[in-house]
């Protein structure tokens, strides 16, 4: 019985030794862009991407959670405006800042407080298309041991690339027509 206990914590140990050592081997930043062509000029498109009241009516992790507690900076449009979020364990807690606007593209520092803490640099970039506007979403993270432990059993690209997908279709809802 004494083998049998030892060999089965033997197996477990190797799995978590197997687990930390792919962990380590992913990569110490991630990157996820999407883009989509908006049949809309960028003088529409901007204000959604600008002004944080406008942003979370087309964000697509409102959907997840119609209950989410929105607070908003006193100025909501341009370099300094902010929003945070409140929701269930699908949306989580954070906040996101603008940080920079320019004519083509929108920066934002993105700070994730629940389920887990971790920062990412988000861009929203706007480029001329010949049947409207291209816009494109990207987001860099760093990552740290959990977050790679995490992308061990997980396609990071995958998950928040459709999310971004999902954004970008209900941001083309709003901006055209």
């Amino acid at each position: 019985m004494k083998k049998i206990a030892f060999a089965v914590l033997g197996f477990f140990a190797l799995c978590i030794g197997a687990i930390l050592a792919l962990a380590a081997f992913k990569p110490d930043t991630t990157t996820v862009t999407r883009s989509r062509v908006l049949r809309a000029d960028q003088a529409t498109i901007k204000p959604h991407l600008t002004d944080m009241k406008k942003w979370v009516a087309w964000s697509p992790w409102a959907e997840r959670d119609p209950n989410v507690q929105w607070t908003f900076s006193d100025q909501t449009e341009g370099k300094g405006a902010w929003y945070e979020w409140a929701g269930n364990d699908d949306v989580g807690k954070g906040r996101m800042d603008v940080t920079e606007v320019t004519d083509t593209e929108v920066r934002y520092a993105l700070a994730f407080k629940e389920p887990f803490e971790s920062s990412a640099t988000v861009v929203l970039a706007m480029a001329a298309a010949d049947e409207g506007t291209k816009v494109s979403w990207t987001m860099d993270s760093e990552n740290n041991f959990a977050s790679k432990v995490f992308m061990v059993f997980a396609d990071f690209d995958a998950m928040i690339g459709a999310d971004f997908e999902l954004g970008l279709g209900n941001l083309a809802k709003r901006v055209e027509g």
